[in-house]
């Protein structure tokens, strides 16, 4: 990397002066640097270009990293995660040669501040050094944090003088340069293809209009950003195992926001604060603000830390520390996207973008060196005082109940478990709301423990709010959300619980009667069970599905099955070209029971004691779906995600996504099965889909669709619309805006039939 000479000797690493041409010589915020060691390789020297003249590949921020663990006793890299395609998450832990001889020691002393509060003395606080993690560029085309993490660790490695020195000595810094590797590779390879050797600022160039999903999300198209709560994706569940390894005392989140705006740090909207939130964490907020402030100063960059952004869902990168004894602080830096851009003053150039992220790193540094003690007080002081409400909490606890859909039950459980929540067997049968729950059958969590208001607010069912403008979600009641049956329980929870339950393994399948002679029955009660029907129809084997419901004899008992189950006969008609044989039905059902956990029964007759007979007409034959989904320009990107995430991902089907301007000449005729995720479809595309379903297609439309469903027809729904003239009638024009957010709902959950 070539520097700006004047820039060393104060103490800041930027890009080349023909990147960009705004002035960088001027003092930094944290001084005391007074040369960097030649052993440490410049960004330039591994990955061949200058930071911000250019947008750095995945690939390249890991051929960085790795390069300065290799000869830096401050930095050793590891990997957290892979993406869906493969690549590395990694993470490098940056302290003083002396610390990283005894990480294991901090990080025991680290873990005691939540699980023994009351074993931490204030005179072994002041041993001990905070902990941050700082992590980039969640979002994939958000692209400036990554390049900023790639200059911070030169600096954090490199730099030579008492304030590095001094930094070292009191912090562990995770430096985490990009959560989404995935999404940036898409995006970083669509603008660097897209330049040519003169970048130009025009905003209908090629460059500046990324194409559709764009590059914010991961490879299911999902916002990761939103996955802090409930964990689903490989990347989100890496995270947050290091963040809770660790359990930093300040975790920062560098994003970008649009173009015309400047560059935003916490606190936010003082009045959009989740209140389970204490006070205190928005003063420490505040004072680490100031830190950022005299940084920006320091370089004439503008800022604002009190507009726009709340502080309210636990499930963001931001929000989510706050619930777990840390500060969590949100970096939104003005976009360039592009390398340039065109705003209300003048050009936004990539490596102006870049520098401010690299000095908000700077400036967390240096709070966080300063207020060290404090800030492991608080977290010390947060956990000790939940222990407090939680004793009196005359609750006692929750039930979870896995009798009633075991699997998502126990995908739940899972969930809670990478949050670090303590819960146990369940020994003794417990009535609960009117139910009997058996013992092996449940999982006790008492409230008393490290994580109640984690649990506490995952749970709640919030009714009234403050302020009920939302920046982002405002309702997640994670137990709805899994349709899972949590039950509170007010009784003597020690005296039902066993051990404590370490890790979940999804298990309850189950093959009741042997081997089938006649045909195996499967129930459609476990989240698996199309997984499982999938394996039979792969194979070739014909199945049924019961209309109505009957019975069989298992061991001279009689049992009841639903309609809706699945009917799996040993033999059909003779067909030539058969390639399943009664050995093949066995297999794949032992299978099934043991890899998608569903029950599984053996039917030695076709002859049933009630209800319809086994081969009867109330048995209809399923055909194998055969699933074509919108995906591209026009269609709702999160939806066709989602849908091709659940699909593909938890039930190993086939799905073939197609452009919406391709549906006008598509052969429809090798599908049984369309999602549609799109409304804006041309005349052709719709009259396709409409004689498609005319001929007996199954036509599933999401949400991001209905408009189109409702044109052509198809639904019968009463669409209705806000007046907001009235609404805002009489308004001062300052208050507009609120009068208008108040109108969208941030996140509901209705109770239907």
């Amino acid at each position: 990397m070539r520097l700006l000479s004047a820039c060393i000797a104060l103490s800041l690493l930027v890009v080349s002066a023909e990147a960009q041409k705004l002035p960088f010589m001027m003092d930094m915020p944290l001084d005391g640097v007074h040369s960097f060691n030649a052993d440490i390789p410049t960004p330039e020297q591994v990955i061949g270009h200058v930071i911000g003249s250019k947008h750095t590949v995945p690939h390249q921020v890991e051929q960085y990293f790795r390069a300065v663990a290799a000869v830096s006793d401050r930095v050793t890299v590891a990997e957290h995660a892979r993406s869906y395609e493969g690549r590395p998450l990694i993470h490098a832990l940056v302290s003083s040669p002396a610390n990283h001889a005894r990480l294991d020691e901090i990080r025991g002393e680290q873990v005691l501040l939540s699980d023994s509060p009351s074993s931490v003395s204030d005179d072994a606080i002041q041993e001990m050094p905070v902990v941050l993690m700082q992590s980039y560029s969640v979002h994939g085309n958000e692209a400036s944090g990554t390049e900023a993490a790639i200059l911070y660790l030169y600096y954090l490695a490199a730099g030579e003088g008492p304030a590095i020195d001094e930094a070292l000595y009191n912090a562990v810094i995770i430096v985490e340069p990009m959560q989404n590797p995935d999404g940036r590779d898409r995006f970083a390879d669509w603008v660097n293809r897209n330049r040519g050797g003169v970048a130009t600022m025009d905003s209908q160039d090629r460059e500046h209009s990324e194409p559709w999903p764009g590059g914010r999300t991961n490879h299911y198209w999902f916002d990761l950003n939103r996955d802090w709560m409930v964990t689903q994706h490989p990347e989100s569940k890496g995270r947050i195992e290091l963040f809770q390894t660790w359990r930093p005392q300040v975790l920062t989140d560098h994003h970008e926001m649009g173009s015309g705006s400047s560059f935003f740090f916490q606190p936010g909207i003082p009045s959009r604060k989740n209140p389970n939130t204490p006070e205190l964490n928005v003063r420490l907020t505040e004072e680490i603000a100031t830190y950022h402030a005299a940084g920006f100063d320091a370089i004439g960059s503008t800022y604002y830390s009190e507009e726009g952004y709340d502080d309210f869902f636990y499930g963001k990168g931001s929000a989510y520390p706050d619930i777990n004894g840390s500060i969590g602080i949100l970096f939104e830096q003005a976009s360039s996207r592009a390398l340039r851009a065109t705003v209300s003053d003048g050009e936004l150039h990539y490596a102006f973008t870049v520098r401010n992220q690299f000095v908000a790193s700077l400036t967390t540094l240096k709070a966080g060196i300063a207020m060290r003690a404090d800030l492991l007080t608080y977290q010390r002081d947060f956990y000790a005082t939940s222990l407090e409400m939680a004793q009196k909490n005359r609750s006692g606890g929750w039930i979870l109940d896995l009798d009633d859909g075991r699997t998502r039950a126990q995908l739940f459980a899972q969930l809670l478990k990478r949050h670090r929540v303590e819960f146990y067997e369940l020994t003794q049968d417990v009535q609960v709301n009117g139910k009997t729950i058996r013992a092996g059958n449940g999982l006790v969590i008492p409230d008393e423990q490290p994580q109640y208001r984690l649990i506490d607010s995952f749970t709640e069912r919030t009714l009234e709010y403050q302020d009920s403008l939302f920046y982002d979600v405002s309702t997640w009641t994670l137990p709805l959300a899994f349709d899972v049956n949590l039950h509170s329980y007010s009784g003597n929870l020690s005296s039902v619980s066993g051990e404590e339950v370490i890790s979940v393994a999804l298990d309850g399948g189950s093959l009741v009667g042997g081997e089938a002679q006649h045909a195996y029955l499967m129930r459609w009660n476990r989240f698996y069970a199309p997984r499982a029907l999938n394996r039979f129809m792969e194979a070739g084997i014909p199945v049924n599905v019961a209309h109505k419901p009957f019975s069989i004899l298992v061991d001279g008992e009689k049992v009841w099955f639903d309609r809706g189950t699945v009917v799996i006969p040993l033999k059909g008609r003779d067909t030539p070209g058969k390639t399943w044989d009664a050995n093949t039905v066995h297999t794949i059902a032992k299978m099934a029971v043991k890899m998608d956990h569903v029950e599984i029964t053996a039917a030695h007759t076709g002859l049933t004691p009630d209800g319809p007979d086994l081969g009867g007409g109330s048995m209809a034959d399923l055909t194998k779906p055969r699933i074509a989904m919108t995906a591209g320009s026009g269609a709702s990107s999160g939806q066709t995600g989602e849908a091709w995430h659940a699909i593909s991902e938890r039930f190993r089907m086939e799905v073939s996504l197609i452009e919406p301007s391709r549906f006008g000449g598509a052969d429809l005729s090798r599908y049984n099965t369309i999602i549609l995720t799109a409304s804006g479809l041309s005349d052709a595309a719709s009259n396709n889909i409409l004689s498609w379903t005319r001929k007996g297609g199954n036509l599933i439309v999401l949400s991001g669709a209905t408009s189109w469903a409702l044109r052509n027809n198809l639904v019968d729904i009463e669409s209705m619309s806000i007046d907001m003239d009235s609404l805002t009638e009489n308004l001062d024009y300052h208050q507009m805006d609120e009068a208008r957010g108040a109108q969208a709902i941030g996140g509901s959950i209705f109770q239907v039939d």
